[in-house]
């Protein structure tokens, strides 16, 4: 398989842009051919991606807003918001995260026959991963819309901020995958670990209760969650109808571009000995 671009040193400025962009063809080619392959020879097919999470949404909303009465806060103009809107707002955002990388962990274990050909560029596979996840969430998100609309949750525009807010969450995402997917392949517990921790991260994201609940001086655990500021600011803007706080996501973005920069540095630097191990 031609490589449609030499991978530029570690030190270029835009590595990572450079690599996707140059690349972007055979990008979009595995990733067609890896959501082909993730539904082949099921009944449903295509359609358990949208059966999934609207099943869970039903049972969220049915739980939380018809027996528990649950509400999460209020918008701007007074109303209220559903507890099982706000949950699986914090579900779809932590998805893109969990599903990425949980899916990355293996992914050199699963193509070694790609680490024999050098003209390969081995550091695509994570991004590949991360725009399957992309297309996969993005039906999480259809699915919010649509189901606070039913619940009564009027929608605001800040809500068109959503893709720039999720932008630290791809970049964070793609930086931890690059590290747990080129560590899979010298520790073959990682793909185990890597579930192992995104169950813990999601118990320690505020998703399913509210920041204010955490003692105060149990807060900062969270903080060491960058999850966690996420979250909070993708659902403000999606449902509560708030402006985002610039100054977090600010903070936030360059957390995720050093992290994100650290796991493409590492993978090229690791990756030179994939294939004396597999």
């Amino acid at each position: 398989m031609k490589q449609l671009l030499r991978t530029p040193p570690l030190w270029h400025p835009l590595l990572l842009t450079t690599i996707v962009a140059g690349n972007a063809p055979l990008i979009l080619h595995m990733t067609r051919r890896q959501l082909a392959l993730r539904y082949k020879g099921s009944v449903l097919g295509w359609l358990w991606s949208l059966v999934q999470p609207l099943m869970m949404l039903v049972v969220y909303a049915f739980v939380f807003g018809i027996i528990f009465k649950a509400r999460w806060g209020t918008t701007p103009d007074g109303g209220a918001v559903s507890f099982a809107a706000v949950m699986f707002c914090g579900m779809a955002t932590f998805n893109l995260f969990s599903e990425t990388v949980n899916s990355s962990a293996p992914i050199i274990l699963q193509n070694a026959n790609l680490v024999k050909k050098v003209v390969f560029p081995l550091e695509i596979l994570p991004a590949v991963q991360l725009a399957s996840a992309v297309i996969l969430s993005s039906v999480w998100f259809l699915l919010l819309f649509i189901g606070a609309a039913a619940l009564g949750i009027r929608f605001h525009g800040t809500m068109l901020l959503l893709p720039v807010l999720l932008l630290p969450v791809l970049l964070l995402s793609l930086g931890v995958a690059y590290f747990v997917s080129s560590a899979s392949v010298y520790v073959r517990d990682m793909p185990h670990l890597a579930g192992v921790v995104t169950q813990i991260l999601f118990f320690l994201t505020p998703i399913f209760y509210p920041v204010e609940l955490v003692p105060e001086h149990l807060r900062w655990v969270l903080k060491l969650n960058p999850l966690s500021s996420m979250v909070e600011e993708v659902r403000g803007v999606t449902l509560f109808g708030q402006w985002p706080d610039w100054s977090a996501f600010v903070w936030n973005l360059l957390i995720a571009l050093i992290i994100c920069r650290l796991g493409l540095c590492w993978f090229l630097k690791t990756k030179k000995g994939f294939a004396d191990v597999l």
